[in-house]
């Protein structure tokens, strides 16, 4: 294979279940209404207030980022190759995982100086880097785009969860030790004292504040106020170590299933090894189809194909879904050279 062609893989992924992506917070930053599910802003639309005057508003819609895909794609590669290597009792060093897993290599982020003669080198040596790239002094030669709805905007929706307590169970309070179950119900009262407490400093707190702008008295909501935040520390105290119960209830927001997104793949300057390595990463996407968060609680589950192409035409259909062995549909080799003719 000759390295004039790019490789595009055209790329389709259909949520199967919600898909819930959660971005970090940037240093000084906030997070955005829907729990920092990334959004893009594709356009304006025109919207019309309460007044029932028109204004104009941002559209926006959420997405798969490049990062999710592309670091399942490396680190579905670099753990098979990990095992394997580990089999034959060639383990690798932890610097050596850190660069081909995440990337990392400290000696090149110290130094601004280049060897280009190394660099080629351990190109040579190593597929993982020589295609996804390393520290300042290898660039990557794969490009994965975001993945966007197709059919237009579409906006992540919250999906509420609960987390319950022991006494939820039917039978499992009952089956601990006496002094365990005594604990758990008086850590239950003492919860409830303490939730009570805990909303009397509340509206003693707004009761305060307009006081205060009033220009009213407050020494007497400020003493009731120390009273209930007394009470609060106290209930605190007397709950010990379970000082919050187990009933939780959260949420988080998703894509809804069926949202179809769209992206690419491409492989630059393309080598004989690249291709397979991204197939070995699309299997095991297909046999474990999971991406994002909150997939213990029924979410992330996708399914795809991509189309491979070069040089305009089709070399390979993968699909991939349902917790099972990639289907691959081989179409032949390009021959490059009467392509570039």
């Amino acid at each position: 294979m000759k390295n004039s062609n790019s490789i595009l893989i055209n790329s389709t992924i259909t949520t199967v279940g919600p898909l819930s992506i959660k971005m970090p917070v940037a240093q000084g930053g906030i997070e955005n209404r829907f729990g920092n599910f990334p959004l893009f802003t594709i356009g304006a639309k025109e919207m019309q207030g309460r007044d029932g005057e028109s204004y104009t508003a941002k559209e926006q819609t959420g997405y798969l980022p490049s990062t999710t895909v592309r670091g399942f794609l490396r680190r579905a590669i670099v753990t098979d190759a990990m095992t394997r290597a580990a089999e034959a009792g060639n383990h690798y060093t932890l610097q050596r995982a850190y660069a081909d897993l995440i990337g990392q290599d400290a000696a090149s982020e110290k130094s601004e100086r280049i060897d280009l003669l190394a660099a080629r080198k351990l190109r040579d040596e190593n597929e993982v880097l020589d295609l996804f790239g390393c520290g300042i002094s290898m660039a990557s030669r794969l490009l994965v785009s975001h993945f966007m709805p197709a059919g237009g905007a579409v906006l992540p929706e919250f999906v509420s969860v609960v987390r319950k307590d022991l006494e939820d169970t039917e039978g499992v309070v009952e089956a601990l030790t006496p002094s365990d179950r005594d604990a758990y119900y008086a850590r239950g009262d003492s919860n409830t004292r303490r939730a009570d407490a805990a909303g009397l400093v509340a509206d003693l707190k707004r009761k305060l504040k307009a006081a205060s702008r009033k220009g009213e008295d407050v020494k007497g909501l400020e003493a009731q106020l120390k009273e209930a935040e007394a009470l609060v520390a106290k209930f605190e105290v007397q709950m010990g170590d379970m000082q919050n119960s187990s009933r939780t209830l959260a949420g988080y927001y998703a894509l809804p299933p069926g949202t179809v997104l769209t992206g690419k793949i491409i492989i630059e300057r393309p080598r004989d090894r690249d291709l397979p390595m991204i197939e070995l990463a699309l299997d095991a996407l297909s046999r474990r189809p999971l991406l994002g968060a909150q997939v213990a609680r029924g979410c992330g589950e996708i399914a795809g194909s991509f189309d491979v192409m070069q040089g305009g035409v089709l070399l390979k259909k993968i699909t991939i879904g349902g917790f099972a062995p990639a289907a691959v549909i081989d179409f032949g080799v390009v021959d490059n050279a009467k392509q570039s003719a």
